[in-house]
């Protein structure tokens, strides 16, 4: 029989990579974009969702130089007797219930199935014109106090089926897996498929085709974080986020690109 540390080692989920190939222009010392599938999108759009408290449980009031941290700080020290509601509010604010598809990435968890939101009411057993709903089961009925047990299922509007169906065919997450997607250094995600060599040349202003390389990074869930937490402090995410790491492990490949191509070969 495997002992409990064999058992919980067991149970430790293998770690979660993602991987964004990057252009990187050496004469500004910049990355210029990524190139990311579904999955690096999908991450990234879903930063947006996540309350400013739980980013500061997630990063750690000690690596952000911003207010919110001072914030988070006084969360936690505020007198009982200052709050409405002390242990609803202080657990409400300081761990909220989020819901996002990042946070699986984050907290290094399995990505879970598209999930169905159907909610449940309990309504009284004894006498159907008891007119009392509850969400928590068998709490007794105000009217003749008896068990309120029987269920009670909210029908969804059909637009709400309508998504839920399109999310479950995706994959889950946000954006469709069919295309990849480039990530700007500030973030910014846009189909990649719409822009040329020539174009983007201009856009980034790069006037020496040579000093163009690629890398492919793998993300986990260390850099998930760093990537969060730059996010709040930075407009230049990618360059402060992986460019320190050059001197590591990281495939470095030169770029090719002509002015006859007309999609980018990265």
């Amino acid at each position: 029989m495997p002992s409990v540390a064999q058992k919980e080692e067991e149970e430790v989920p293998p770690t979660i990579k993602l991987e964004l190939k990057l252009l990187v222009d050496q004469t500004s010392n910049r990355v210029l974009f990524a190139e990311a599938g579904k999955d690096v999108a999908d991450f990234l759009l879903g930063l947006a969702c996540l309350p400013l408290g739980y980013v500061t449980r997630l990063v750690g009031k000690q690596l952000l130089s911003n207010s919110i941290a001072s914030l988070y700080s006084s969360l936690e020290s505020l007198p009982d007797a200052c709050l409405v509601a002390p242990a609803v509010d202080r657990a409400a604010l300081l761990n909220p219930n989020v819901s996002s598809y990042s946070l699986a990435f984050l907290e290094n968890k399995p990505k879970s199935p598209v999930e169905k939101k159907v909610k449940i009411y309990y309504s009284c057993s004894g006498n159907v014109t008891h007119n009392y709903l509850t969400e928590v089961a068998r709490l007794p009925c105000p009217t003749c106090e008896a068990a309120m047990t029987s269920e009670l299922k909210v029908l969804q509007r059909e637009e709400e089926q309508s998504v839920d169906k399109a999310r479950e065919e995706a994959g889950g997450g946000y954006v469709q897996g069919m295309v990849s997607y480039m990530v700007m250094d500030d973030l910014t995600i846009v189909p990649i498929a719409t822009f040329s060599v020539i174009e983007l040349l201009d856009n980034f202003q790069v006037k020496d085709v040579s000093s163009l390389y690629e890398s492919t990074v793998e993300v986990g869930m260390e850099e998930g974080l760093e990537l969060l937490r730059v996010s709040m402090q930075s407009r230049t995410v990618l360059t402060d986020v992986f460019l320190p790491k050059f001197e590591g492990e990281i495939s470095i490949g030169w770029v090719e690109l002509s002015a006859d191509d007309s999609t980018t070969n990265v």
